[in-house]
């Protein structure tokens, strides 16, 4: 004999309509914990990356060994860790365009840096720390050092007559010269 009730014969609710209340926000949070895990184990390894680069680590050295900076920021002189810009590198050559907050006791600051490569040494055009309140600081002495594929202009150019307004080349009976047209040349660049 069954001695049940009967309002208490009917069919029990499945696991779902159950738990249902805890189990979708929770849910939702993890897969939200997930991919905030995953950006930041991202944006970690690319900071790493970034800040083991030669350019780098040759960039932030003559920082703190300066002592224009070590006076504007105190000692020690910390490289901060929001990185902005870029640096490639293949092979033999590169470019570096980026800058990086420095902290000291004293002040905080920021390095701008902007290097190519050629070989296997950096050559900074520009190593400059900025102080506010300070004047800029230049780290690199002379005039910047033009990159490795451009070819620099002297100083001064000769000086040239200026055509009179009435003649233009042809017009004097004297042939104008042929444009020469140089031959194409092949160019092996690949991009990646």
């Amino acid at each position: 004999m069954n001695t049940m009730t009967e309002g208490q014969m009917g069919p029990r609710p499945g696991w779902w309509s159950r738990n249902w209340k805890w189990v979708l926000p929770s849910g939702c949070l993890g897969l939200l914990l997930s991919c905030g895990c995953l950006g930041a184990l991202f944006f970690g390894f690319i900071t790493q990356t970034l800040r083991g680069s030669g350019v780098f680590v040759e960039a932030v050295a003559q920082a703190r060994q300066s002592p224009e900076v070590r006076q504007a920021l105190g000692e020690p002189v910390e490289a901060g860790m929001m990185i902005q810009g870029s640096i490639h590198s293949s092979n033999e050559r590169g470019t570096a365009n980026f800058s990086v907050p420095l902290k000291g006791p004293k002040a905080d600051g920021t390095l701008y840096v902007e290097a190519y490569k050629n070989g296997d040494q950096w050559t900074f055009t520009t190593l400059t720390v900025e102080v506010p309140g300070h004047p800029d600081i230049h780290l690199r002495s002379g005039s910047p050092a033009p990159p490795g594929n451009t070819v620099p202009l002297p100083d001064s150019l000769p000086e040239v007559e200026p055509l009179p307004d009435d003649e233009a080349p042809g017009e004097t009976g004297e042939p104008a010269e042929p444009e020469r047209q140089e031959p194409e040349q092949k160019k092996n660049d690949i991009q990646l």
